[in-house]
């Protein structure tokens, strides 16, 4: 369930609504999620930024979170730097999975200055970065010596975007290169697995849904996959949290039909309300499985420890059972 590029796409259109707010609170109510707490001229509204492996995302929340005690260094420095900053622009370069939000704010002399939040949502490597108008990293949430990928991200280091992968990106190639990879495509091969292969910019629920609609035809995937092309160009986005045997499972911008009948698509008015409901039912699945194992394991220990003192006691038994016999001959 990573959040893909379109999706990500659907939600700056979303944030630009914050462009321009003045930046109130800043808080670390977990090790990968910050909060920024904004004044807007709509009123005053929340932006999370969650750098977890298992659910990158940043939007608009009504959720409440609580803070721990002690602040984290982190979030220490980013109000140094952000508290009173405005929010000049809100952008995702080159339709990667990433936003940069531009800030105007003041140095300690009181001076203007511009940095950047630079906000990676890939994976593992999921990172908040703080940049300074030289282009230098100031601090950062993740701090990542150089990689294979020949990138560091470190304090003092001149900030660069995250590596592009070396496929097609499938919303910024032409229309002619996106024909001729799926034409391509090796016949008999499945189409989800050939989309990932071929194309950057989709996510492996979006590739399934392609194949499904295609019906393993790779004309009507051209077909299908300009017609999805045409409905990222227009905006047109459905915001849609999908259900299996009604467990949350995945959310998309776009009906998901694959698990046929044992699918739901429950349509949301914004993005920003589907991530929220999405990974609150997440989570609250994910605490009664946690409740569900702990009690298993405390009745698995009960149950151990009654065949244990069951045990002792059966040879405790075993060792009397003669006794009468032996205090007779005793007393004899």
């Amino acid at each position: 369930m990573p959040l893909d590029a379109i999706t990500l796409h659907a939600l700056t259109l979303e944030l630009k609504a914050a462009e321009g707010a003045r930046i109130d609170r800043v808080q670390q109510p977990e090790k990968d999620k910050i909060l920024l707490s904004l004044r807007t001229r709509e009123g005053n509204r929340r932006v999370l930024i969650s750098a977890a492996a298992s659910g990158a995302r940043v939007h608009f929340t009504a959720e409440s979170f609580e803070n721990p005690a002690e602040p984290p260094m982190f979030c220490m420095l980013l109000r140094k730097h952000l508290i009173g900053a405005h929010i000049r622009k809100i952008e995702q370069p080159d339709w990667e999975r990433m936003l940069l939000i531009r800030l105007d704010t003041r140095d300690e002399m009181g001076d203007e200055s511009e940095k950047t939040l630079a906000v990676e949502l890939i994976g593992r490597s999921a990172n908040v970065i703080l940049v300074g108008a030289d282009g230098r990293i100031i601090d950062c949430l993740r701090r990542m010596e150089y990689g294979g990928e020949g990138r560091g991200v470190l304090p003092g280091m001149i900030y660069r975007l995250p590596p592009k992968q070396e496929k097609l990106h499938f919303l910024s190639c032409s229309a002619e290169k996106l024909r001729y990879a799926i034409d391509a495509m090796e016949e008999g091969t499945e189409l989800d697995k050939a989309l990932m292969q071929s194309f950057s910019g989709l996510s492996p629920l979006i590739c399934r849904e392609l194949a499904y609609r295609s019906r393993n035809s790779k004309d009507l995937l051209e077909k299908n996959a300009l017609s999805l092309r045409e409905t990222v160009e227009a905006d047109d986005f459905s915001p849609m949290l999908v259900s299996l045997d009604d467990t949350a499972k995945d959310f998309s911008f776009l009906s998901i039909n694959q698990y046929g009948t044992a699918g739901k698509n429950e349509r949301f008015d914004s993005f920003s309300e589907l991530l929220d409901s999405f990974y609150a039912r997440r989570d609250r699945a994910e605490s009664r499985r946690r409740r569900s194992r702990e009690l298993m394991k405390t009745v698995k220990t009960a149950y151990e420890r009654t065949v244990r003192k069951l045990s002792v006691q059966k040879e405790e038994l075993a060792q009397t059972e003669n006794r009468e016999e032996i205090r007779r001959q005793a007393e004899l």
